[in-house]
């Protein structure tokens, strides 16, 4: 089977890291794939890495309409000639794989947000359905929120399937190693650090973190924060952090292509998401190390973490929750035990990159053969 994936993405973000981690695990014997990118795409050198055929198109730069990109797209579809097109978020190529009668079109959908008024009224609902019928065969929803995100807006429950995002699992490292990092970082051995992995913007709710961590500070210098990440934020949250007297206990990273090193040396993972969230991968990259998790209950957060088995869920924008949990969770070892090994075996069963490449891939062939009849025809 010939397989196009489509992405706009000109940084490395969670779905383009998504789309590498399973083409890194594909089965290459039976699934021949090519990704189609932005011209000068961040996303280029890591297809490259693992051996997958990239083609980059002009247009379509972190945003999913571009008239100008459709007739790009169509030229490179009809060279290709695919069995199957999978469309992140894309919908220049959606268009034009529906204009070269490609045989198998599918969406996946990454994010999940509160639908506008007009999408929820009985005839936005009706163009949305019509419309996602006309240019999908099908659709992928990557947590449970972004099907049901589709369902409010009209799309029919029986065009979507949930594949839940997975990961490759982070590497324990060494008693020494973790405490090296440490020291670099000017965190004490015996802190409490707390993890927040993700874009520094406001739908991820960092100010919530901050207003946590006030409360938390006042009762122990115990605790310390470590933000992965950067984004339109940094600057006011750096000043937010030295005007509240707590920067000592903060500790920003920037961006980190590799995760790995400070995930390894946090104690408990959260996600204050207020906005659009699906299912993270800090999540599930936190729980292959056995990290119990603290996450606001917006998307697709109670799916990943199921309150009083593998982490705590605090109600969305609720500071004064998340603090009272987190120092519920790090001052009860016993709790601590027995929500980290759950969170491990969650990892092992469901969350991990694998499992998520079985899924989808167990999909495409089950549309390749429902379509049969359309790839013949064609041939």
């Amino acid at each position: 089977m010939k397989v196009v994936e489509a992405i706009s993405d000109t940084n490395i973000g969670g779905a383009g890291i998504l789309l590498w981690t399973r083409l890194k695990h594909s089965d290459r014997k039976n699934i021949e794939s090519t990704v189609l990118l932005p011209k000068g795409s961040a996303l280029c050198h890591r297809f490259a890495s693992i051996g997958i055929h990239t083609v980059e198109i002009d247009g379509c730069r972190d945003r999913s309409m571009d008239i100008h990109a459709i007739g790009g797209y169509r030229r490179v579809l009809k060279q290709l000639s695919p069995d199957l097109v999978n469309c992140h978020g894309c919908m220049s190529c959606r268009i034009a794989a529906r204009l070269s009668s490609i045989p198998i079109s599918i969406y996946t959908r990454h994010c999940a947000y509160p639908p506008r008024y007009w999408q929820t009224t009985a005839i936005g609902k009706a163009l949305i359905c019509q419309g996602q019928q006309r240019l999908s065969h099908h659709i992928i929803a990557v947590a449970e929120a972004a099907k049901q995100n589709l369902i409010q807006m009209g799309t029919d429950p029986h065009q979507i399937s949930v594949v839940i995002n997975g990961v490759e699992g982070l590497r324990r490292l060494p008693l020494e190693n973790r405490a090296q990092i440490r020291r670099q970082l000017n965190i004490s051995p015996s802190a409490i650090l707390i993890g927040m992995f993700g874009r520094l913007e406001p739908c991820k709710g960092h100010t919530i973190l901050l207003q946590a961590a006030k409360e938390l500070v006042e009762m122990s210098d115990h605790y310390h924060f470590l933000i992965v990440g950067s984004g339109s934020l940094e600057k006011a949250l750096k000043h937010e952090c030295a005007t509240s007297g707590i920067s000592s206990h903060f500790h920003f990273t920037g961006f980190a292509e590799d995760v790995s090193p400070y995930m390894n040396i946090t104690d408990i993972v959260v996600n204050c998401s207020t906005g659009t969230e699906t299912s993270s991968l800090a999540l599930s990259e936190g729980m292959s190390l056995g990290l119990p998790c603290v996450v606001s209950d917006y998307g697709g957060n109670p799916y990943m973490v199921h309150h009083g088995i593998n982490g705590l869920v605090y109600p969305t924008g609720n500071a004064h929750r998340l603090a009272e949990q987190l120092r519920e969770l790090s001052t009860d070892p016993e709790l601590y035990r027995k929500l980290s090994a759950e969170a491990y075996r969650r990892f092992c069963t469901e969350l991990n990159a694998e499992h998520m490449t079985k899924e989808t891939e167990a999909l495409y062939w089950k549309l390749y053969r429902t379509y049969q009849g359309r790839l013949k025809r064609r041939e």
